[in-house]
C-alpha cells in the first residue's frame, strides 16, 4: 500500500465566495467537514489561510498549518503541503470545497496508481477534477510553482493516469449560488 498523505487546502480568501465558504452549512454540518470526513482514512493536514482562527476553532483535532501567504494565492499552500509530507511516496491534494467527495471515490484514485504514474487525475465525462494524487517524484518541480495555480501545469508535462469517477469530483463553492446546486445523498 502506498503511503500517502492527504493535504486539504482551505487557505484561500473566499473572494468569489465573499466570506469563508467552508464553514457554511451544507445539510447540518461546515463545508469542510465533508471533505474531512473523506480523506478520515489518511494521515492529512490542513493549511489554513486568512480564515485560520474560525477553521481552527471548529476542526480543533485537525493538523492544521497557518500559511502566512495565503494572499500570493494556491502555489504557497501546495508548497506548505509538500514539506510536511515530503517523505511520503504520494500526496493527495484535496480542495476543501468539495461538499460530495466521499471516501470511495477517493480510494477509487488511490487504487488508480501504477508505477507508470507520475499522478492520478479524476475526471468525470472528459473533465478533469479533484483531488489529485501526486507521486514523490514530481515534489521537486512543484516546488518551484508559483502564484495562483496548483499543480496541472507539472501534472501535463508528466504521466498522468485518469480514473473516471462521479461528478462529486468536478462540484466545489465557489459562489453562493452554488450551493443551491446540490444536496447530500440520503
Amino acid at each position: 500500500m502506498l503511503d500517502v498523505g492527504a493535504v486539504v487546502l482551505a487557505g484561500g480568501e473566499g473572494r468569489r465566495f465573499g466570506s469563508n465558504k467552508l464553514l457554511v452549512d451544507v445539510d447540518g454540518r461546515p463545508l469542510l467537514w465533508w471533505v474531512l470526513e473523506a480523506v478520515s482514512h489518511l494521515d492529512r493536514v490542513v493549511v489554513v489561510g486568512k480564515y485560520y482562527r474560525e477553521i481552527i476553532a471548529a476542526f480543533p483535532s485537525e493538523v492544521a498549518i497557518y500559511n502566512p501567504r495565503y494572499s500570493e494565492g494556491m502555489s504557497s499552500s501546495v508548497k506548505l503541503g509538500l514539506n510536511f509530507f515530503a517523505r511520503k511516496e504520494a500526496i493527495l491534494f484535496v480542495p476543501g470545497d468539495m461538499p460530495l467527495l466521499r471516501r470511495d471515490t477517493v480510494n477509487r484514485i488511490l487504487s488508480a496508481t501504477s508505477p507508470e504514474c507520475d499522478a492520478v487525475v479524476p475526471v468525470h465525462e472528459g473533465t478533469r477534477g479533484n483531488p489529485v494524487l501526486i507521486m514523490k517524484r514530481l515534489f521537486p518541480e512543484l516546488l518551484l510553482i508559483s502564484g495562483d495555480v496548483g499543480a496541472r501545469n507539472v501534472i501535463n508535462r508528466h504521466k498522468a493516469c485518469y480514473v473516471e469517477c462521479g461528478r462529486e469530483v468536478i462540484i466545489d463553492v465557489d459562489y453562493p449560488t452554488d450551493l443551491s446546486s446540490f444536496r447530500q445523498p440520503a
